[in-house]
């Protein structure tokens, strides 16, 4: 059985009218077998910046490797076009950026399942597409069975607040809706321009105004002083400090997976860390590893989670 790939386009409700107008049409990029197998696992690709769909690159690469040693369960893997104004996406649903959770859980399960006539679903992903795959997980134990979760956000304090003070040297003597329509045209982001855009996109899926749905930044525009209020809402999503909540949950999936670097450049190793205690205290059934290695470049981590995931939904 060999590996065959092709392009799908989805017309997305779900998104219509999200404030960014960002794109409803929706490309989706199918891996499966050649010889289709019904219920075998559907596995969702999160992923953790802007990038769109493409057949030659690493992650095909790895998918290919797995599935030429049959360790993939004949899984249908897709890799969707999440791309946002604010080059990230936390896959949630928000008046701030659009509703993603709507659109995974809505219309792309049922669309990918309906066509490939697929079983249970796992998602996975790195950095935001780990935390994405925790949350819609624990949301919807009744629809995702298993995820992966490599190096997701999580302690929030040490992922984000180094950040702040870019992006408060980024935006002083401007609006958000300046920056954002400048930065937005641009191919090529330097490091503090990405980093104030993930303040901003974080903003706009944490602590979105209730009534305009614009993103209420953690830190003040005019002195930069930090904001405890706001911060306040940001700590809700942060898994570290929600797992209790969503133990029961949790319990009824067939598969977890996370991992972090024991050097990565965003201390993710202590939220990671710290999750992966506090699962084992509430008797959350697991798989957990520690590699040496930081945030970036680590697409061949899919070489275990995948080959973990496709078998624990398979069983």
């Amino acid at each position: 059985m060999t590996l065959e790939a092709e392009l799908v386009e989805i017309n997305s409700n779900a998104l219509k009218g999200n404030p960014l107008g960002d794109p409803i049409e929706r490309k989706i990029l199918v891996f499966h077998p050649d010889r289709p197998v019904k219920d075998a696992p559907l596995l969702i690709e999160l992923a953790g910046l802007n990038g769109t769909p493409k057949l030659n690159n690493r992650f095909s690469q790895v998918l290919k490797k797995l599935y030429s040693k049959n360790m993939l369960e004949n899984s249908v893997i897709i890799n969707p076009d999440f791309s946002t104004k604010y080059h990230v996406n936390q896959y949630i649903n928000s008046p701030g950026a659009g509703n993603y959770e709507d659109f995974i859980i809505k219309e792309i399960i049922p669309f990918i399942s309906e066509k490939y006539k697929t079983g249970n679903v796992g998602l996975f992903g790195k950095s935001s597409g780990g935390f994405g795959s925790y949350t819609l997980a624990s949301n919807h134990p009744d629809i995702i069975s298993g995820f992966a979760n490599h190096f997701g956000d999580s302690g929030f304090e040490y992922v984000y607040i180094p950040d702040i003070p870019v992006a408060y040297r980024e935006l002083y003597g401007t609006s958000v809706q300046n920056y954002l329509e400048e930065k937005s045209r641009k191919d090529d982001l330097k490091d503090e321009e990405i980093r104030a855009l993930n303040i901003i996109g974080m903003s706009a899926f944490y602590s979105y105004d209730t009534e305009n749905g614009k993103p209420e930044l953690p830190f003040n525009m005019d002195t930069g002083m930090f904001r405890e209020d706001i911060w306040k809402k940001w700590s809700e999503y942060d898994p570290v400090r929600n797992v209790e909540f969503r133990a029961d949950n949790l319990k009824k999936l067939k598969a977890i997976y996370m991992d972090v670097g024991t050097k990565d450049e965003y201390s993710l190793f202590m939220g990671m860390r710290t999750l992966h205690d506090k699962m084992k205290t509430l008797g959350i059934n697991h798989s957990y590893q520690e590699f040496n290695g930081g945030h970036f470049y680590n697409t061949p981590r899919y070489e275990e989670s995948l080959p973990y995931l496709a078998k624990k939904l398979n069983e």
